[in-house]
């Protein structure tokens, strides 16, 4: 089963606002990190070529966090009880 096949298999109850809140001044390294290891690819550029994140398929593991440092994101948390990501094993 490829990555993109096991992904499709999860269940998303995405909460109304994000969980993720990227700071208003990210270097490039920053952006280029977040871009590059985000399994899930939610965090890209848009038309003015600054990062945005599409908090509504996170998998909740952190990558972004550790990687790219807790100074590239102003706040990162759990989605509230009842939303986030259902793994679907299988």
């Amino acid at each position: 089963m490829s990555v993109n096949e096991s992904l499709a298999r999860n269940c998303y109850h995405p909460a109304e606002s994000s969980h993720l809140t990227l700071r208003e001044s990210l270097s490039e390294e920053q952006s280029a990190l977040l871009e590059k290891i985000c399994p899930a690819g939610l965090f890209q550029r848009d038309a003015s070529a600054r990062v945005k994140v599409h908090f509504q398929g996170c998998l909740e593991c952190g990558c972004c966090r550790l990687i790219a440092g807790d100074d590239a994101l102003a706040a990162w948390g759990y989605p509230p009880s009842g939303s986030g990501i259902s793994l679907r094993f299988g």
